[in-house]
């Protein structure tokens, strides 16, 4: 499966354009390679398509394989809806859970990728209803 291939299902699971999709896939990529023990990141790094691979810098690369960064997923779920236009945060969330899931699928690292992300916990955006 190559980049196309996950953008185009990303799009159709939850209804985003191929470009926002491909934002997001990117974002959430560097994300698990951002969070991912350095070892594993290695690991992951090879199982990704080198399309999304090539999308990073070798300093990046480098950065990724030797320190382990903390980014909260509500960053994550921020930037995906800011960067890839949805301007929405319980569909940006949609959209990160699916791009974790279609790369899980992708790398066979279901259980690698669900303890980089952990569970995402539903975001209530509106505490007092």
């Amino acid at each position: 499966m190559e980049t196309q291939d996950l953008v185009n299902q990303l799009a159709q699971r939850v209804g985003i354009t191929p470009e926002q999709a491909n934002t997001a896939i990117a974002l959430v990529s560097k994300t698990l390679l951002q969070k991912a023990d350095p070892n594993k990141a290695s690991s992951l790094l090879s199982k990704l398509p080198s399309s999304i691979t090539n999308i990073f810098s070798d300093s990046e690369k480098q950065q990724f394989t030797t320190a382990q960064q903390n980014v909260s997923n509500e960053e994550v779920i921020s930037k995906i809806s800011a960067d890839a236009g949805i301007n929405d945060q319980k569909k940006a969330q949609q959209v990160t859970e699916e791009a974790v899931k279609l790369l899980q699928e992708k790398t066979g690292e279901g259980d690698l990728l669900e303890n980089v992300m952990g569970k995402f916990k539903k975001i209530d955006l509106n505490p007092f209803d």
